[in-house]
């Protein structure tokens, strides 16, 4: 069951939406797009998406998505995000928690949401959760501190991307250490990957955005390529590297791909002939589903978009959960450790059964049980999975840590 709400801007005339999808929980999330050419149909299909990720974790949470119909490059961007947000104010502070999406970012809609006295776009997430509100500002702060040389806001949905990737490779019996990846996409999602995939040891040999491709079968120098300015093409940024059409992507062996920006991003004819047997999906669309199918078909195993997409809701769990406000690192761990288990899960399902990972990950969806009344996050299963495994790290780390020194006998203090 979908309910729109339908949105005309009475200064400049375009149209937007906001679509809740299902019913089942008090609250639903899902980031606002600002792009041309949105319609009501395509709000209603990333709703749908989001719905499908809330189930598979286990979440109290139903799906949502809002857009626009509005250049993101237009002068006047900010002042027509500031009149929808004011229309949705009600839906803020009732239902909706919304995130940022395709020609938006976080701090642009909280400043704007700010102007129009809208405590947060998130605020419902703090009245479900029966928290205080120096407690969810205090968690929120928490996605703007470094965790390494990104900050958790960053990192987290490549972080959720990589770990997938990390997971579908060690089902087929791969060490990350001996793994190669091939990465589409070199943007917010994209960059934060390589970086979580780099600390585990994965050669990246091939990186392509909108302008090029640049290859290195050795490994690029990806720690060097994150220093550079997000906006720049990855042909100038990977000195020593070799330049092809962004295109040759597609045509390079590698143990993984990871599709990280983008729809559509592999057409039938290049899924037939593919030279990857593991490929992980974190953009909205990144495959169609006659390409899917088609991977399917030839052996490869396919990570969905709404698994290797889960990022933001998995850390949304892993941020608002805990009893105890979370550590930046708590926070990166917990997205990892129900990223581990999910994948395990879903691959052990769709291997048993002879189905595809998607397939095996819907079926988990259509299980899942109305949470109405109930906290959104903290209560589904790889919450509790994560938590119990941060518990058995921390117990470990004390049995192995040594001995305080004996007090010195005496008078001395």
């Amino acid at each position: 069951m979908t309910t729109t709400i339908h949105y005309e801007d009475p200064v400049e005339g375009f149209e937007g939406w906001l679509v809740y999808d299902g019913r089942t929980a008090d609250i639903a999330a899902g980031g606002f797009r600002v792009q041309p050419g949105v319609t009501e149909e395509l709000v209603a299909s990333l709703a749908a998406r989001m719905t499908l990720k809330q189930r598979v974790l286990g979440l109290g949470v139903d799906g949502a998505k809002a857009g626009i119909d509005y250049d993101p490059a237009a002068p006047g961007k900010a002042a027509a995000v500031r009149r929808f947000l004011a229309f949705l104010r009600e839906e803020l502070a009732g239902r909706f928690s919304m995130g940022c999406d395709m020609g938006t970012r976080w701090h642009e809609l909280e400043e704007l949401a700010a102007l129009e006295g809208i405590p947060s776009i998130k605020y419902v997430v703090k009245r479900a959760q029966g928290i205080s509100d120096q407690d969810f500002f205090g968690r929120l702060r928490t996605l703007d501190a470094p965790v390494g040389a990104l900050t958790l806001g960053q990192r987290r949905a490549g972080h959720a991307l990589a770990h997938a990737a990390l997971a579908a490779a060690r089902q087929q019996g791969r060490r990350p250490e001996s793994l190669t990846c091939s990465l589409q996409g070199f943007g917010n999602m994209g960059r934060a990957a390589a970086y979580s995939l780099l600390e585990h040891g994965v050669r990246i040999t091939a990186v392509a955005d909108a302008h090029a491709c640049v290859v290195d079968p050795r490994g690029l120098d990806i720690a060097r390529m994150l220093e550079t300015e997000q906006s720049r093409a990855v042909d100038s940024i990977a000195p020593g590297a070799l330049r092809l059409p962004r295109e040759t992507l597609l045509d390079l062996p590698a143990d993984v791909l990871v599709l990280a920006a983008g729809e559509d991003a592999v057409t039938q004819e290049q899924a037939r002939v593919l030279p990857c047997p593991v490929v992980v999906v974190g953009s909205n669309h990144g495959l169609s589903a006659a390409a899917e199918q088609c991977l399917a078909d030839h052996g490869v195993l396919v990570v969905p978009d709404f698994i290797g997409g889960i990022g933001g809701s998995a850390s949304i769990d892993a941020l608002f959960g805990p009893t105890a406000a979370p550590d930046p690192q708590q926070v990166l761990d917990g997205v990892a450790a129900m990223m581990d288990d999910l994948l395990d899960d879903l691959l052990s399902r769709a291997r048993n059964l002879g189905t595809t990972p998607r397939q095996a990950a819907l079926d988990f969806a259509a299980v899942a049980v109305d949470k109405r009344g109930q906290r959104p996050y903290g209560t589904g299963p790889y919450a509790r999975s994560a938590l119990r495994r941060a518990q058995r790290a921390r117990r470990a780390a004390a049995t192995t840590a040594p001995a305080p020194a004996a007090a010195p006998s005496g008078d001395a203090r």
